[in-house]
């Protein structure tokens, strides 16, 4: 799944209006039981201004709107084309925003239904990756968002709300929670992506015998492991830097020291490689004795 930055040509005008007029073109549909929400819906865009990144916003507004009202081939068609335009991690950022705008239910069962329809069966298949991967974003967005590494001192992690515990109780929450609900649980697995009440919830998938909620359990399990993996990587390689600084010599002179090449080492000082555990260990030596020696060297020159 694309993780793209947002670093992205924002979404054309053209677009922009067609999303918006495509969901108001279709309110003789619109069910009793949305109502309130669609009347907010149009009391927000009554709210729009000319600017680009309102425009943008909007037409992200009606996408979601458009998903949960209708669901129609084309509104997943429009989520894909706004994904590929912005970056799956921007549009759940201006999801959320959307959807805080939206709601009044703090609760998100409009953003959780949004979610569902996302990753139902009866999405075009064309789009239906890029459908799933705007869900995923979107429901751990507040999530991926906290902090990747919890204290030393911190209590083993555990959902704020009753964990699930049955293989209904997992159904249930998939089929009929709110997003708070499902991020009561997924707060837990992202603090601990390896840890018991993750591999609990895979097991519950398992047992389930419904391809759906073990693709859906495995694939947000799988993304906060992939989180924490990044966020891992990004603590060795600060890490590694801060050795080379206390070192007080160059970066090519330490990777002599350490026995390796200056791209090797810098590949270590990106993240783009992780070091082996023999290797760190080294780095971490070799930085603490050449401070030493330094420091060493100037009391010397003091007491001369």
């Amino acid at each position: 799944m694309s993780n793209a930055p947002s670093r992205l040509h924002p979404v054309h005008p053209a677009l922009t209006a067609a999303v918006i007029e495509g969901v108001l073109a279709r309110r003789e549909r619109v069910r009793r039981s949305d109502r309130v929400v669609w009347a907010r819906f149009l009391a927000l865009l009554d709210e729009r201004t000319d600017e680009a990144r309102s425009a943008q916003l909007f037409a992200v507004l009606a996408n979601l709107v458009g998903v949960v009202a209708f669901a129609d081939p084309d509104d997943h068609r429009t989520t894909a084309q706004l994904a590929e335009a912005i970056g799956e991690q921007q549009l759940a950022r201006l999801q959320h925003r959307a959807a805080s705008l939206l709601e009044a239910d703090a609760a998100g069962r409009w953003t959780a239904e949004a979610c569902r329809r996302w990753t139902a069966d009866d999405v075009p298949a064309e789009v239906a990756r890029a459908c799933a991967a705007t869900a995923y974003a979107l429901v751990l967005h507040d999530i991926e968002s906290g902090p990747a590494v919890p204290s030393a001192s911190a209590a083993p992690a555990a959902p704020a709300a009753p964990p699930v515990r049955t293989v209904g109780q997992l159904l249930a929450l998939l089929a009929r929670g709110s997003t708070a609900e499902w991020r009561a649980q997924l707060d837990a697995v992202a603090a601990s992506p390896w840890g018991p009440y993750a591999h609990e919830l895979l097991r519950l998938a398992e047992r389930s015998r419904s391809p759906r909620a073990r693709a859906v359990v495995e694939t947000v399990v799988d993304r906060c492991r992939e989180r924490r993996e990044a966020s891992e990587r990004a603590l060795v390689a600060r890490d590694i830097k801060a050795c080379i600084a206390r070192a007080g010599i160059s970066q090519r002179a330490f990777a002599a020291h350490i026995g390796t090449s200056p791209s090797r080492l810098s590949s270590y000082v990106t993240g783009a490689v992780v070091p082996s555990a023999a290797m760190l260990l080294r780095i971490r030596r070799v930085s603490r004795r050449l401070r030493d020696r330094a420091a060493e060297e100037m009391a010397a020159t003091r007491g001369a």
